[in-house]
């Protein structure tokens, strides 16, 4: 034990009669593996365990989940700092900048590794922690993310807080080795989802169980029916009255033969004046059919995931109300995971006020071809724009004559006060560079008047 260890234990074990568990993450508001391994899972109203594993199993939930983890890895995070004139650079001298680009050296961890696995903990659990490692002078080095199942959090009758973190695997045992087992909420990279205590955040998995339970309770049933062939399509007819033993040896024969989806669509052959009769799909089974979709919308407005982007396309077959939903989607979904994310690394690593972390949305927002470059040439025709930075914006070398900026001609220049004071003429010429004819005229005058005196 490092003397640093040593000075937090004294610190906190004189708390530890006074602490109380504040809340567990593994509880049932956020079940852990080893409470579900336990009682099982929660379990629904449909009868049905609801639990990580089982959850995640419902290609709803996962699609879920997928799409906002990946959606929010594709937007690395980036550490600026606000120059004196307004603009901004890259604060390359930060230590936050180079975690940024790899949390994690040894194994290497990818940004993007690191952005996954947080943004399936908070889209999936409510909660994404990750433990700050430093080095001998306190400096942070790099993140490594804790499944929040792992983490129970305990707060101090000070207020202050403990993260209790089970290590799940070795490479966790050792890239943690050198982190106390209670880790002090100044350690930790902790983003919640939504909240009404501001510690910790409500699971989606606990809050949508009844909709998941009753999509794995028809998804259990629909895998009975084809695995028994027990929904009957249709019924043997016999004019007379068959014997027990007879109706046995028939129903046994026919099953053996027919049910199951690999015995689905071989031949039939009756005997003994016996007649196949088709059913029909009943309301049953329509209502069935519809209770399923229902569910799978419940389970993607619980995640505002649009229909689409889970496959579902029979409510957004159109592309305007795709790109619509799209639209609201990034502005619903992934602006409060951003928001959330810089604010929290603003707060963990104690950021000054000129030094601010942001997402790079731009992939996310790219419009289609056409829309993308109707954009870019009106921001070059009206001086917003380089034409180099319009050309690496996609995906091209610059050009030598594409560092100048563009300036519409008969354009008004207009003072502090709104006054015009000058209107480029055909041929734009610069009001910078040359004068005005007026002040030209003006200065020749006042030059004559010299001359003469």
């Amino acid at each position: 034990m490092g003397m640093a260890d040593a000075s937090f234990w004294r610190r906190f074990l004189p708390l530890v009669g006074m602490g109380r568990a504040k809340s567990t993450l593994g509880s049932t508001q956020n079940p852990s593996d080893t409470l579900v391994g336990l009682f099982g899972g929660p379990q629904s109203s449909a009868g049905v365990q609801v639990n990580d594993a089982t959850a995640m199993r419902v290609a709803t939930v996962y699609a879920c989940v997928r799409v906002i983890a990946e959606d929010f890895a594709k937007t690395p995070p980036k550490l600026w700092r606000r120059r004196a004139d307004g603009g901004r650079e890259l604060a390359r001298d930060h230590p936050l900048y180079g975690i940024l680009r790899t949390p994690h050296r040894r194994p290497d961890m990818s940004i993007v590794s690191f952005l996954m696995a947080m943004g399936a903990a908070w889209g999936f659990r409510g909660n994404a922690i990750a433990v700050i490692l430093r080095n001998e002078r306190g400096q942070p080095t790099g993140l490594w993310p804790v499944h929040p199942g792992s983490v129970t959090l305990y707060e101090a009758e000070d207020g202050r807080l403990f993260y209790a973190i089970s290590r799940r695997t070795t490479l966790e045992n050792a890239v943690l080795r050198d982190v106390p087992i209670m880790v002090p909420d100044y350690d930790i990279f902790h983003v919640r989802g939504l909240t009404f205590d501001g510690i910790v955040g409500l699971s989606p998995l606990a809050q949508l169980r009844e909709a998941i339970g009753v999509s794995m309770a028809g998804n259990q049933l629909s895998g009975s029916l084809l695995a028994n062939g027990a929904q009957p399509t249709g019924v043997l007819k016999h004019k007379g009255q068959l014997s027990e033993p007879a109706a046995q040896r028939l129903r046994a024969s026919w099953s053996q033969r027919h049910a199951g989806p690999r015995q689905a669509g071989t031949t039939a052959i009756l005997e003994e004046g016996l007649e196949y009769e088709q059913l029909g799909m009943s309301s049953v089974d329509l209502q069935f059919v519809e209770q399923l979709k229902l569910t799978d919308e419940q389970i993607c407005g619980g995640f505002r995931v649009p229909l689409h982007m889970v496959q579902r396309m029979d409510k957004s077959a159109g592309n305007n109300s795709q790109e619509a939903s799209r639209r609201n989607y990034y502005d619903q979904t992934l602006m409060p995971i951003f928001e959330a994310f810089e604010a929290q690394f603003a707060l963990s690593f104690d950021l000054p006020e000129d030094v601010f972390v942001e997402f790079d949305v731009s992939r996310l927002l790219r419009a289609d071809f056409k829309q993308r470059q109707e954009g870019n040439r009106i921001q070059q025709q009206s001086g917003a724009l380089l034409l180099n930075e319009w050309r690496i914006g996609e995906g091209r070398n610059p050009d030598p004559a594409g560092n100048v900026y563009a300036r519409p001609l008969n354009t008004a220049y207009v003072n502090p006060n709104g006054d015009v004071v000058y209107v480029t003429p055909a041929g734009g010429k610069d009001p910078i560079a040359e004068p005005a004819d007026d002040d030209a005229g003006k200065e020749d005058d006042e030059k004559e008047e010299t001359d003469d005196a």
